[in-house]
């Protein structure tokens, strides 16, 4: 996990913009944290992002300090976000349909997403797998894998999966996530435990309260509903 921010921000020391795209949520240098209560995973995250901003020569507190930039900015996402719900259900209606993929991520680099483990970056594609105790991904394990071959070993098309990445980059989704519970999550954007998006919950799943504090570090500053059951959300 070290090593890979490691050498890359060796590689591309100074280099605010590229760094600005890997660290959105499920990018390559955004950290998830799978076994570890909220206080540990918002910690560890943090951590990991000071980590990954000195490897750059970037500064990520000011990104994630500009994150939370105040009520107007909050509206202008929430009215961007429900402009877009018509467009954005048919890409969540699709992804609910990808057998085995719970992620799909896209940080606005062409040619470069994320689905479940494998990372296609700079033209490699490796899969890596969650650290055995804390559940770090990415991990220190990274394996080359053929894009096609590992989805269509999730049970997924990879015609359609690559139709519905092109999708959600068409409106600027960092992230689709599929909640254990079967909810989806759609990040608009973010930066480690801060993202904005939308909430489609399932039946099996509690919606979002304001205040409360997820496993994953994420804390829930602000819900409004965009048309029931679609649920606005921002989190710190």
């Amino acid at each position: 996990m070290a090593g890979f921010a490691k050498g890359f921000g060796e590689t591309h020391h100074g280099d605010a913009t590229l760094f600005q795209h890997w660290v959105l949520p499920f990018a390559p240098l955004d950290l998830q944290v799978g076994k570890a209560t909220y206080d540990e995973a918002s910690s560890l995250r943090g951590f990991y992002l000071g980590f990954v901003g000195a490897a750059f020569g970037v500064n990520p507190g000011k990104l994630a300090n500009d994150f939370h930039c105040g009520p107007d900015c909050t509206r202008g996402r929430f009215d961007e976000l429900s402009e877009n719900l018509p467009r954005i259900q048919k890409v969540v209606d699709a992804f609910k349909k990808l057998k085995g993929v719970d992620v799909l991520a896209s940080w606005g680099i062409k040619g470069e997403f994320r689905v479940n483990g494998l990372f296609k970056v700079f033209g490699q594609t490796n899969v890596t797998s969650p650290s055995p105790v804390m559940g770090f991904v990415p991990s220190a394990s990274w394996t080359p894998a053929d894009a096609d071959q590992y989805i269509t070993s999730l049970g997924a098309s990879p015609t359609v999966v690559r139709s519905v990445l092109a999708a959600q980059e068409a409106l600027s989704i960092a992230a689709l996530v599929r909640e254990p519970g079967g909810s989806i999550r759609v990040i608009r954007i973010g930066i480690s435990d801060n993202e904005v998006g939308l909430f489609f919950p399932s039946g099996k799943q509690t919606p979002l309260t304001r205040g409360v504090k997820l496993p994953d570090g994420r804390q829930i500053v602000f819900v409004r509903e965009v048309k029931s059951p679609v649920l606005f959300y921002e989190t710190t």
